[in-house]
Order: C-alpha cells, then structure tokens, then sequence
C-alpha cells in the first residue's frame, strides 16, 4: 500500500511522493465523490506540515478553510485516507504494468520491423477511464 499522497483536485495525485498520476489518468476504479468539488487539495504525506484537506468554495474557488488528517482512517470525501492508499498502489502498478507492455510492443516492432504496438499506454491499460 502506498504511505503518502497528495491530491490537487482536477489536476494530479502525487504517490509517495515519487509517481505522478494525472488526474485524466486516475482510472475507471476512482470514485468521484472521494474528491468532491469542495476539496482542493489533500495532503497526507511525511513532509513537514500538517496533513490536511484544504476546502473551497466550488463556486468561487476561493479557499473555504483546512481540516486537519490525524489518522489513515480520518474521513476525505466518501472515502478515507486508508481507501485512497490503497487505490494510489492499485493504479500506480496498473499505469507501470501498461506503460512496460507498450514498451515492450514497441522493443518487438523495432527489433521484428513490424508495426504493432499501439499509439500509447493507455491503450494497453484496461483501467484506463
């Protein structure tokens, strides 16, 4: 299970700190309603400062306020810290086993002068929302 995260709403989810999930790449599995439009950003991660959900006011997008994370169980969206460690392993290891297999189509075109691999990863991720 991932350890750290940090989502920026509608943007990107960063995985301990080291994969970068952009937020069109967050797969079929996401669940709209752990990151509602009130969210900004959460942050549960082991760098200084206190983890937390940074809220908005979705009309405006101005900042609304900050509640604190103490605990992998605390509540973000319909979701807990827990679920979206969870979910942050799931994909990072579907998006790298896509990304290897379109590696690996494009090494054999090259090596048989063929032309089958597929224009990207994500056609070879069948998680790929």
């Amino acid at each position: 299970m991932a350890t750290q995260i940090v989502i920026q709403n509608g943007d990107n989810i960063l995985v301990d700190n080291s994969f970068l999930i952009s937020w069109v790449d967050k797969g079929t599995n996401w669940v709209d309603g752990w990151c509602p439009n009130t969210i900004h950003c959460v942050v549960w991660n082991s760098l200084s400062g206190q983890n937390e959900i940074q809220s908005k006011d979705a009309s405006t997008g101005m900042m609304t306020g900050n509640t604190n994370l103490n605990a992998t169980s605390d509540a973000v969206g319909s979701t807990t810290i827990a679920a979206l460690l969870t979910w942050a392993e799931t994909r990072k290891g579907q998006i790298e086993a896509a990304v290897s297999a379109h590696l690996d189509a494009v090494a054999d075109d090259e090596a048989n002068s063929t032309n089958n691999a597929l224009a990207n990863w994500m056609a070879y991720d069948s998680n790929y929302s």
